[in-house]
């Protein structure tokens, strides 16, 4: 027969399973008397059922079973509460390295106190939170200084970007205070693609073109002393080459024209007037860019009159004071001149 239990083979007098050790009952043989109606038996009784044979052997070794299977259970579920939580460690760690966030970390350090990057998470945690600090100090300065420090000390940092353009705005604020061709120039070499290039060049240029070179310094100069000298030799010619065809405020009148200033030449020279003389000319030149691109030039200057009359011992000797303006050919547009001490 076989066990019930587990299905091993057993034999006739076997009362236990050898290898589950569950008990096993016999079916009675009924014998041919007994199944003969003529019998002299005339009823079948049951044979009484053996007594429980307690055998310990195979009772330790059914309990040795019981245990193992359960040790092996649960083995096996701490086992996969290890795997789920390594892996609920690594996909964290992850998001931790990808994301950069500092609400990550926290939560990592927080729940994986003997995790595997636990040392890592709290030097990254560290950084993180500095680099916060640090920002929010540059971006609330407004200051070129911080800004350039931050961006020096954080060359990783996720804000680097921001970090650049709040730069860009106040370094070009500083500049439009500063207002000259270095400082546009300045602009231009640092920020080539920032967010004020196409104003920088614009005023670059406009500060290029008005930048007053050493020989347009000169030829005002000359045009300024070709005209004094013009009424030192009595050379009409000379003084008129300097001047456009009208001229604003020469001499006190408005408007004058070439022909004016002809006129008062021509009167000084015939007034009681010996000789004349200019000396000592310094003069301060502005160049200026007008709308239609083209320059001109506005200056203050000073010389020293020496002046004698017909009849006269002594020399008139006066400082002169000057203002003109001068077109892009050197060319007087307005002239003004007055004595300011004799």
């Amino acid at each position: 027969m076989n066990c019930p239990n587990c299905g091993t083979q057993l034999t006739a007098t076997d009362t236990y399973c050898s290898f589950c050790g569950a008990r096993v009952y016999h079916q009675p043989i009924v014998s041919q008397q007994s199944q003969n109606p003529d019998s002299s038996q005339s009823r079948w009784q049951a044979p009484t059922p053996p007594k429980k044979d307690d055998d310990p052997k195979k009772n330790i070794r059914a309990l040795l079973l019981s245990i193992l299977g359960i040790v092996v259970a649960i083995t096996l579920a701490a086992g996969i509460f290890s795997y789920i939580n390594d892996r609920n460690e690594e996909t964290l760690w992850e998001d931790c390295v990808s994301k950069q966030q500092i609400d990550d970390l926290r939560t990592y350090i927080d729940k994986y106190p003997d995790g595997e990057h636990f040392e890592e998470a709290k030097e990254m945690l560290n950084r993180l939170v500095r680099d916060k600090d640090d920002w929010d100090q540059a971006r609330a300065s407004n200051d070129e200084d911080h800004l350039r420090s931050y961006i020096r000390n954080h060359p990783t940092s996720d804000h680097l970007e921001e970090a650049h353009e709040l730069l860009d705005d106040v370094v070009w604020n500083n500049i439009i205070v500063k207002n000259t061709k270095d400082a546009f120039e300045s602009y231009i070499k640092e920020f080539p693609d920032g967010k004020h290039i196409a104003d920088a060049r614009s005023h670059f240029d406009e500060k290029r073109l008005a930048e007053l070179t050493i020989d347009e310094q000169d030829n005002v100069i000359s045009s300024i002393h070709n005209f004094l000298l013009g009424l030192e030799e009595w050379d009409e010619n000379l003084m008129l080459t300097t001047c456009n065809l009208q001229m604003s405020n020469f001499m006190g009148k408005p408007n004058a024209s070439i022909s004016d200033v002809g006129d008062y030449y021509a009167a000084f020279r015939e007034s009681n007037i010996d000789s004349i003389g200019f000396s000592d000319l310094n003069a301060d030149v502005r160049k200026v860019i007008k709308n239609d691109k083209r320059a001109e030039y506005k200056v203050v200057f000073t010389t020293t009159r020496k002046m004698r009359r017909e009849g006269a011992e002594i020399e008139e000797v006066s400082s002169m004071k000057g203002q003109a303006l001068l077109d892009d050919r050197f060319r007087f547009n307005e002239l003004t001149m007055d004595k300011v001490t004799q």
